[in-house]
């Protein structure tokens, strides 16, 4: 029985991730497509759709293979040149997310901690964590960056691919010099997951995408197996794909919704603010950097600072032409500095938050 429903799960988001690439030429259309077909199913009342968590975790390990694959010693400059420029990125989006923090805390009658954590884009996971350990709404919390993820992943694809004229789709995600064969392709996956286990025990942000990323690139520019360029079969980045996009469709619950509707729609409210003024910024920051606005430029720069998974960032930015390892390395350096931030903080402030309601009830008592 489970073995059917997952495989009816994985034939419906594979349908939709078809339809999309296919019938509609839209942007990343297998993640996309497998996504929609996923949360359109489970609103209809379908309640068969299942996977087990590791399909998730598999799709990211190729991912950041194929990420990894594409580091060269140029490229490691350029990421190490752009440090400053992330900074201000990070600080900027930090900004703009306590505005929209802000914003939440008045219309959404919230309190401070749960409104914060809600609208900071360091991790559904660690946020939730974080912010349910200093006294944050956890399901709140939970729908906003649920809600964040789903939006910028179904936007920004489709900014890209207006601002490259509709031909976004045409480019294909495995492109390089020559696909492996199927004994390296085995070795370096078994490797990545490895390198995934050991990024997980020593508590690194999206292990399952990081871990395989650095063990691909140390195989790939220290030895000579893998070749000049090389890169994963296609159908095996597709497949990748479609297991993150149900694996994100399957986290909409129709009671969930029906039950936390004005969340739900606050949660989309702020992520299109959100998503509309780091946009905005992105901009903005390649002009002040005297950078050339070309499309390939501003959509590096665009994918780099939208508040996204890492994962889906990195790959609308391998499906446009952009620079991935660029978005990977801006996307992982905000991810870090607001995990360390506000882990840090959040400790902080939870400690005088505790102290404080402790001296006000020894006074009372």
């Amino acid at each position: 029985m489970l073995l059917l429903r997952i495989l009816l799960t994985l034939l419906l988001g594979s349908v939709g991730g078809w339809l999309f690439a296919e019938v509609l030429h839209s942007p990343l259309p297998w993640l996309i497509g497998s996504l929609l077909a996923t949360v359109a199913a489970t609103m209809l009342g379908v309640q068969k759709l299942w996977i087990p968590g590791w399909f998730r975790q598999a799709g990211l390990i190729v991912i950041g293979i194929s990420l990894g694959l594409r580091m060269t010693p140029d490229i490691w400059q350029t990421m190490t040149d752009h440090i400053g420029l992330m900074l201000i990125a990070t600080l900027l989006t930090v900004l703009i997310s306590l505005l929209n923090a802000w914003i939440f805390y008045k219309m959404g009658k919230v309190d401070r901690v749960t409104a914060i954590f809600s609208n900071i884009p360091g991790g559904l996971s660690e946020m939730v964590t974080i912010g349910q350990s200093v006294g944050g709404n956890q399901q709140v919390i939970s729908i906003f960056h649920s809600i964040r993820a789903v939006t910028i992943v179904l936007c920004t694809p489709f900014l890209i691919s207006w601002l490259f004229d509709g031909h976004a789709s045409s480019v294909v995600l495995s492109t390089g010099g020559h696909v492996l064969e199927w004994l390296p392709t085995i070795l370096l996956v078994t490797a990545s997951l490895i390198g995934a286990l050991v990024a997980t025990r020593c508590s690194i942000p999206a292990p399952y995408l990081l871990g395989p990323l650095l063990i691909a690139a140390l195989v790939s520019l220290n030895t000579p197996w893998t070749g000049e360029n090389p890169a994963l079969a296609g159908g095996l980045v597709k497949a990748a794909q479609v297991w993150i996009g149900v694996s994100i469709g399957l986290g909409f619950r129709k009671e969930d919704i029906r039950k936390q509707k004005r969340f739900f729609l606050l949660g989309a409210i702020h992520s299109l603010l959100l998503f509309g003024m780091v946009t905005a910024m992105a901009v903005g920051l390649a002009y002040f950097a005297n950078i050339e606005v070309a499309t390939s430029i501003l959509a590096t720069s665009i994918l780099a600072t939208a508040p996204g998974g890492i994962a889906e960032m990195s790959l609308t930015a391998m499906s446009i032409g952009a620079d991935p390892l660029l978005v990977t390395a801006f996307q992982l350096f905000r991810v870090l500095f607001v995990l360390t931030l506000f882990s840090f903080g959040g400790r902080s402030w939870g400690k005088r938050h505790r102290a404080e309601a402790a001296a006000t009830l020894d006074r009372t008592a």
